[in-house]
């Protein structure tokens, strides 16, 4: 009864459970020449070629950067038209308050705007549109100044009160808001901004998505004609109602026509598969002969970024010249082109992400969200028994599928052998990663006798779930081999129905709790404070349609050990404690088996051979450029095209 009361309340979420994700997805001088061959040449790996070796051994240690390291004599050049297939569209376009920005918006986001922060190539987090940051000795006070001279394409300053407004409308959003929890008050004067804590933030102020998500800068004069502006909409607002309706009254913007302050900037944009995004040249972009570094950035004159959300459709795209560049989470495909000549093939799995299979644990109480929200009475998890049936609330049930599946038979058959099975959230060379996590290990014996107590447990035989995934084949197919593994140790006493979903509505429906099970592909980043938002008791949300709320921590689950980590990994400045309280996370998932961990992510980005300088970006002022490829994503300002010509 209640897997049909699920299924029904699906429509009460329509209007906010919409997804962003691709493959399971849930939810930065002149930069000089990059090197190796000559253009008719490529790049790609052949066997005997020592450059290929490197990237091998890179990969298999967990360090593939992703990074464009050929040579050529002929130099930037700027024009050229860019194509780019990624993997799929945005969902609430393209507020960072808003949107569910994954890898293919988080490009997007780079081609027309810029981040407070950047990833350099040593994996720290560095300023960019901030100069400098400074701390008040008991790390309650920041103080941010922001570079001079930087505007946004409307042609209105970047200031300090500027991102100020962008960060406020992210802790006034019911989505983000949480992630700024401790943070009393923003506020910009000139140049200069500041943050006031109401505890420690040893490591900087707000959330590590100051590099992505809120940490892209826009007009607040386009973000004040947003409807969907947090001031106007979000019960947290400071506006009195009437301030808030005279604002709604005259929003009229568009939250889908972004004005920023990066290369490109926005020219036309249509939504969907096989839809596109379209950008030019900005003439006045601060890295630009007219900006504050004189450097000649960017050197494209236009980038289209087209949706194509099957893998297959978006690589037969490159290879027929519909695209220049796609990206790619698909070890099998990237496997395709490791040893082809015609193409460039960059790989990156440094500071990557996981694949996983997420559980709806939603049960029993959060008393961290009471005491946060202030009330007495304590907040039930799930009010409407929606998730009651559900037998993964049980660690037995958890238990018996994780030591039921075999990650080196999933990553050699459906993965071509390129990636390593994951046995938690944090990838091998990450703070937190643990070769022995205590995560279940791949033991049909254990999963029988796991499985034995979740009939119990659960009170079901057999035992009976949803497991969904994206629509796309590759996907489905990869599922279905999971499901397999399971069957071969459960045999009729389990029943799952795999659902495809269309990606237009994947992620959202986990934010909203409308699901049992389904896979992600997410947790990316160099920071484990990036990832406070998925794992916290504060961001567990209730799943009741009546009073609809977008939980980040989609799974549900509330974990003291992990809170209690985060609290030292957020607000402690010494090193050996936060790594010690990362590896602590990584035990807990281990212990309570929140996720049904697959497999570390792979990514490629792959070209044709005169699309140039993929990656290398200089980041002013620094001798260390940009991180290469970031969890999937890389800047784009620094492309250039072989004769100005992306198609050859």
């Amino acid at each position: 009864m209640a897997r049909a009361r699920l299924a029904a309340v699906a429509a009460a979420f329509a209007l906010i459970a919409v997804a962003c994700a691709g493959s399971d997805d849930p939810v930065e001088g002149d930069p000089g020449v990059d090197a190796g061959v000559e253009p008719t040449a490529g790049t790609a790996a052949v066997p005997d070629d020592p450059a290929t070796e490197e990237v091998v051994a890179a990969r298999e240690a967990g360090e593939a950067t992703g990074e464009d390291v050929r040579e050529d004599s002929t130099g930037p050049v700027h024009g050229g038209r860019l194509v780019y297939g990624i993997e799929a569209d945005t969902a609430n376009p393209f507020a960072p308050y808003a949107a569910l920005c994954a890898i293919s918006c988080r490009m997007i986001m780079r081609a027309i705007t810029e981040s407070m922060y950047v990833t350099d190539a040593n994996g720290d987090i560095v300023p960019y549109l901030v100069e400098s940051e400074t701390p008040s000795e008991d790390f309650l006070m920041w103080t941010l100044k922001v570079r001079d001279g930087i505007t946004f394409h409307d042609g209105t300053p970047l200031t300090g009160e500027a991102m100020a407004y962008n960060i406020n409308l992210c802790r006034f959003s019911q989505q983000i808001g949480p992630g700024y929890l401790g943070i009393e008050d923003v506020w910009g004067e000139g140049q200069y901004l500041y943050y006031e804590t109401s505890i420690p933030f040893a490591t900087g102020p707000g959330p590590a998505s100051r590099e992505n998500g809120c940490g892209f800068m826009f007009s607040p004069a386009w973000l004040e004609t947003l409807p969907n502006n947090p001031l106007y909409s979000s019960p947290f607002s400071p506006l009195t109602a009437d301030e808030r309706a005279a604002g709604l009254a005259s929003a009229t913007g568009d939250p889908s026509a972004p004005v920023g302050l990066g290369a490109f900037r926005f020219v036309e944009y249509t939504p969907g598969n096989g839809n596109s995004f379209i950008a030019e040249r900005n003439p006045d972009y601060w890295r630009g002969p007219n900006g504050i570094t004189g450097e000649n950035l960017p050197y494209l004159d236009e980038i289209e970024f087209v949706v194509a959300a099957d893998i297959t459709g978006r690589s037969n795209g490159l290879r027929g010249g519909q695209f220049d560049l796609m990206h790619t989470s698909n070890a099998d495909e990237i496997a395709k082109y490791e040893s082809d000549p015609d193409f460039v093939t960059l790989q990156a799995n440094d500071f990557g992400e996981t694949n996983f299979n997420v559980m709806n644990v939603a049960a029993g109480v959060n008393p961290v969200l009471s005491e946060l929200r202030g009330i007495d009475e304590p907040i039930e998890m799930d009010p409407l028994g929606l998730n009651a049936a559900n037998p993964l609330v049980h660690l037995s049930c958890r238990t018996a599928l994780a030591h039921a599946f075999d990650g080196e038979r999933f990553v050699d058959e459906r993965l071509g052998g390129l990636v390593r099975p994951a046995n938690g959230p944090f990838p091998p060379g990450s703070m937190g990663y643990l070769e022995d996590s205590g995560y279940p290990t791949y033991d049909p014996e254990a999963a029988a006798a796991a499985f034995e107590q979740c009939k119990t447990d659960s009170g079901q035989n057999p035992v009976t779930f949803g497991f969904n995934t994206t629509n796309d084949p590759f996907n489905v197919e990869s599922n279905e081999l999971v499901l397999a593994m399971w069957t071969d140790v459960f045999g009729d006493e389990l029943a799952v129905t795999i659902q495809p979903i269309e990606q237009g509505q994947y992620f959202g429906l986990a934010l909203a709790g409308i699901f049992e099970m389904m896979a992600l592909r997410a947790y990316g980043g160099v920071d484990p404070i990036e990832l406070w938002l998925w794992w916290n008791s504060a961001t567990a949300l209730p799943i009741d349609p009546r009073v609809p709320e977008l939980a980040f921590n989609v799974g549900r689950f509330t974990d003291p050990a992990i809170d209690a980590a985060y609290d030292v990994i957020r607000h402690n400045p010494d090193p050996v404690a936060r790594r010690e309280a990362a590896e602590e996370v990584n035990r807990a998932f281990g212990r309570n088996v929140w996720n049904l961990w697959t497999h570390w992510t792979l990514w490629g980005v792959i070209a044709n051979p005169w699309v140039r300088n993929i990656t290398d970006l200089p980041i002013p002022g620094s001798d260390v450029g940009a991180f290469a490829v970031n969890a999937g994503a890389h800047h784009v300002a620094q492309i250039w095209c072989t004769d100005g010509d992306c198609q050859g």
